[in-house]
């Protein structure tokens, strides 16, 4: 009874050390907040669109622990304001279209599954691309004439799915809807 009283203890503390390593960023800044299991690195890259030059705001930890996934990060690229007013349902599935489709084209890899969702309102993708090695778990929201990509990339048949889920369901928007 003493052995079974310590392994609950061992099991329930280890649970509890677990679970403290996640961090809570946020960022008015870029206007969302979630948590990466670790402290996430914050870079921004210049990327050549059809509609110019965008800033691609990138937060993202790589995690080494065993048994994690690799990646957990958030993409913000903000398009002009403009080429957004009055846009149609139609307009709006077809920019998620895009960034489906580039993502998959990017890692050259192979959609597996792709359904709709929402955040606040705001529509949005949740995908899973398989490639070469590696499972890309991503969501795409539109929100106005920003779009947000969180994702999750674990080696091939290896996702830690209680990780995957908690980093995708702590992404939230601030200062909208």
């Amino acid at each position: 009874m003493k052995l079974l009283m310590t392994s609950i203890f061992l099991f329930v503390f280890a649970s509890t050390i677990t679970a403290q390593d996640w961090e809570k960023y946020k960022s008015d800044k870029l206007a969302f907040i979630t948590e990466f299991p670790g402290t996430p690195e914050e870079s921004v890259q210049k990327i050549q669109t059809a509609v110019g030059e965008l800033d691609m705001n990138m937060v993202g930890y790589s995690s080494s622990k065993a048994g994690d996934n690799v990646y957990y990060g958030v993409i913000r690229s903000d398009y002009p304001e403009e080429q957004f007013s009055d846009i149609s349902d139609e307009q709006i599935k077809s920019i998620l279209d895009g960034a489906v489709n580039g993502a998959v084209t990017n890692v050259n890899g192979t959609l597996e599954s792709d359904e709709n969702i929402t955040l606040n309102g705001y529509p949005g993708r949740k995908i899973l691309i398989k490639t070469t090695g590696m499972d890309l778990y991503m969501n795409a929201y539109l929100v106005d004439n920003v779009m947000y990509i969180t994702q999750v990339i674990a080696l091939e048949d290896s996702v830690n799915t209680k990780n995957l889920n908690k980093f995708l369901d702590a992404f939230d928007l601030i200062n909208k809807k």
